[in-house]
């Protein structure tokens, strides 16, 4: 009874407590244990590795060594993009990353990530958790690859991306050599862009060979640790092609059956708890390393003109639905999305929008 009350509290611990058990335990040979492999698209020192780390501290501690997660990052074993090929074929039993990663293997996985123009980070948990999103996901696009999926982070609103030259008309984005995954990446190409998709680790690399002449990443903090400033000085805003951006964990299906159910409630609650974390990570450190960006490294912070939001939104609403319509599939998470999405806007605008542009009405300073 204890432990159960335990598993129930540990839902929304704190990712210091569960940072303290950083060792995870010796491979389980004992009856009723499991050790697990995961791999990753993200490297280890990075937040998003942190992330990884605590988890799998957290899912050693709750179920008393009988899960322990043994993790390889953006290269110890396979590389990036490989994370989910690694799942599938047995060498890992869990993989993270982000949802279009996976493009090539499914037609609907990278409306899990995000929607260009689409929910903001409060509305996709939402849909996550209360609008029946991961059932949705489960059902279209990972039981399908033999996968069973769970959020695992989110990067809130991200910046619009690096670029060498400016950018304010849609002539500037013909011809341009641009690092954009997911459905963004596919509105850019009817616009002449050249849309190369890399994992994060290469992205400096590339923009310092000239590869690519620009790049999106997140946002401030994991740019700045990036290094993406010393390659390019504008950065645009808002990212309109990732207002919010799942981070997916993905499960090989026969070891996730095979869990009994209150390992599958520690791992789920880990997850979730993960998932609240590196959004929180993110918002609390992004408007320092802004102002570092801004004031030490003197980038050119600027938003995207209103001309070109105008032509990217208007195109949006005709690439999306044509994307959509590969697959069934596809099809219905889209209309899922889109459903879910016209009963959040008018309540996000009434309350969230509406207090941001009216919070500057009172000014406080520090006492």
């Amino acid at each position: 009874m204890e432990r159960r009350k335990f598993i129930k509290n540990t839902a929304l611990a704190s990712a210091s407590a569960v940072a303290a058990t950083s060792a995870l335990s010796s491979p389980a040979i004992s009856q009723g244990k499991k050790q697990w492999i995961a791999v990753s698209a993200f490297g280890k020192a990075s937040l998003l590795g942190q992330a990884l780390d605590s988890f799998s501290a957290a899912v050693d501690v709750m179920s008393g060594g009988r899960l322990t997660i043994q993790n390889y990052h953006a290269g110890e074993l396979v590389a990036p993009f490989e994370a989910m090929d690694a799942v599938q074929s047995g060498t890992a039993q869990m993989g993270y990353g982000a949802p279009y990663y996976w493009t090539g293997k499914s037609d609907s996985i990278t409306f899990v990530a995000c929607m260009p123009f689409g929910l903001n980070v409060q509305e996709q948990n939402a849909w996550c958790y209360y609008g029946g999103g991961i059932e949705l996901a489960d059902k279209t696009a990972y039981n399908p690859l033999g996968l069973k999926f769970l959020p695992m982070g989110n990067t809130g609103n991200q910046m619009g991306g690096w670029y060498r030259e400016e950018v304010n008309t849609v002539a500037d984005l013909k011809g341009l050599k641009f690092r954009m995954p997911g459905l963004g990446g596919e509105i850019l190409k009817t616009f002449g862009t050249n849309v190369i998709n890399l994992p994060g680790s290469e992205v400096l690399a590339a923009l310092t060979s000239g590869a690519i002449d620009g790049t999106e990443w997140i946002g401030p903090v994991a740019d700045l640790g990036s290094g993406l400033y010393k390659v390019c000085n504008n950065y645009y805003y808002p990212g309109w092609h990732e207002p919010a951006t799942i981070l997916d964990s993905f499960y090989d299906m026969k070891e996730w059956e095979a869990l009994d159910d209150e390992l599958k409630t520690i791992v789920s609650h880990s997850a979730a708890n993960t998932n609240l974390m590196v959004l929180s990570r993110f918002q609390a450190a992004n408007n320092i390393a802004l102002q570092t960006l801004v004031n030490e490294h003197n980038i050119n912070l600027a938003p995207y003109s209103d001309e070109l939001i105008r032509a990217i939104g208007e195109r949006a609403t005709t690439v999306i639905p044509e994307l959509a319509q590969k697959s069934a599939d596809a099809t219905e998470l889209y209309n899922h999305l889109v459903t879910f999405r016209k009963t959040m806007v008018e309540w996000s605008q009434i309350s969230e929008g509406n207090f941001m542009s009216k919070r500057i009405a009172a000014s406080f300073e520090t006492v």
